[in-house]
């Protein structure tokens, strides 16, 4: 048996691709919602360049969190961490997999928005009166709902990493990606 691998021939580390993804859709979503947040603020003339990053970045985003997916189904990978509770280690698998599915969904209306709230011809034409009010474009609610969803998971996430960590007194990100 490897070092790099189980008692199962399953790896114990997640792959360099895997990894890089992981951290830099993470950086990307936590510059998305305080932007995002911040354009939600903004009159249309002031929200332009604004829009531009942040389509641009969720849209990074999004084609990550697809190659993600690819990966996730056609490389192996690291079993779950056990934390010694059903509960715990239902409740991991289960943050891993929203994030997944709410990625992708929120991809999705993030570009919808785009389309039917009038951004793109904004863009294009650089006219912010071809964006409609925020309360007119459903997909910017969803939007909007998603992102809080998303964050709310990602503390989950941290918490539980933390807590394992100081549960069983281990560095789980160094054991799993250095």
């Amino acid at each position: 048996m490897s070092d790099n691998m189980t008692k199962d021939g399953l790896p114990q580390k997640y792959s360099k691709a895997v990894i890089a993804i992981h951290w830099i859709s993470a950086v990307l979503i936590l510059s998305l919602f305080p932007l995002g947040k911040y354009l939600s603020n903004l009159e249309p003339i002031d929200k332009l360049p604004f829009i531009k990053i942040h389509a641009i970045l969720g849209c990074i985003v999004f084609v990550l969190t697809l190659v993600r997916c690819v990966l996730f189904f056609t490389t192996d990978r690291p079993e779950h961490l056990s934390t010694g509770s059903k509960f715990n280690d239902f409740l991991a698998k289960a943050i891993h997999r929203a994030f997944y599915v709410l990625l992708l969904i929120i991809g999705i209306s993030g570009i919808v928005t785009l389309v039917l709230g009038g951004y793109i011809d904004a863009i294009t034409t650089a006219s912010p009166s071809a964006i409609l009010p925020k309360n007119e474009i459903m997909s910017l609610k969803i939007h909007n709902i998603l992102a809080i969803i998303i964050m709310g998971l990602f503390v989950m996430h941290v918490a539980g990493v933390i807590r394992y960590n100081i549960k069983n007194k281990v560095n789980v990100i160094k054991e799993r990606i250095s």
